[in-house]
């Protein structure tokens, strides 16, 4: 029965349906505090869809990354990515939206490693950058294939986040999940995803989270066509210290 005064919530299907060879950039900028300055770090990749059996293969290549942090941490955040600049990965994503391996990981990690070995030969033993770069390698060298994946694919994975999925609109959905990085280590934090706009091609939704001493709020603008996050800004607090995140998929120039 429907009650006078009190608002029906209603489900929103989202479709998993990416635009096919088409080309994409992905723009990721975070501006985080190092050594008490906020700096700013920002990476952009090319991506591109291809029907492949019921799923996709995402073809996705990191162009560009960039920092005004000081060394401390600008290197490490260089150390991590440079390897990875101009190596095209192949990821397999099926048909609910979910990427499930990487084609190519074999040729992906050999690249990997050979860029690493590169920039460590051209600095000296003992320097900031050598060093960033050896804890980055050991990192590397200690993972699963699981694991990985996981490491590769986790940039990307944020634009499938509803795709395939449901969201209420009304009083909205509870959330639960972990937050904290990269500020301090993540803690449960819990809290409300709601639809604040909707039209017949997308959907604006807002998540307010909170945990102890930490306070997320993120806003989503969803395709109704094809269920990828367009736009997202997150902004995530810790005690005195934040973080804020943009990232937007956009047609290629």
């Amino acid at each position: 029965m429907l009650v006078p005064g009190i608002a029906q919530a209603e489900t929103i299907a989202i479709p998993f349906a990416p635009p096919v060879d088409q080309r994409l950039t992905y723009q990721i900028e975070q501006h985080r505090p190092v050594e008490g300055k906020v700096s700013r770090f920002s990476a952009t990749r090319d991506l591109r869809f291809e029907k492949a059996g019921d799923g996709y293969i995402l073809h996705a290549t990191l162009r560009a990354i960039d920092s005004d942090a000081p060394a401390s941490g600008a290197e490490p955040y260089a150390a991590a990515l440079t390897p990875l600049i101009g190596v095209k990965h192949h990821f397999h994503v099926d048909a609910a939206g979910q990427i499930v391996a990487l084609d190519n990981m074999d040729a992906v990690w050999s690249a990997v490693q050979a860029g690493l070995a590169k920039m460590l030969a051209a600095f000296a033993p003992d320097t900031p950058r050598h060093r960033s770069l050896l804890s980055v390698q050991a990192l590397l060298s200690g993972l699963s294939p699981d694991g990985r994946l996981a490491l590769l694919a986790g940039e990307l994975r944020p634009i499938f986040l509803f795709a395939g999925g449901k969201v209420e609109d009304g009083a909205g959905r509870g959330v639960r999940t972990v937050a904290g990085a990269p500020l301090g280590r993540p803690v449960p934090v819990e809290g409300v995803l709601r639809v604040t706009a909707q039209s017949d091609k997308a959907l604006d939704l807002d998540e307010q989270l909170a945990g102890q001493g930490i306070a997320v709020g993120i806003t989503y603008r969803l395709s109704r066509r094809t269920g990828l996050i367009e736009k997202q800004q997150r902004n995530l607090m810790l005690g005195t210290r934040a973080v804020a995140e943009k990232r937007e998929l956009t047609p290629a120039q």
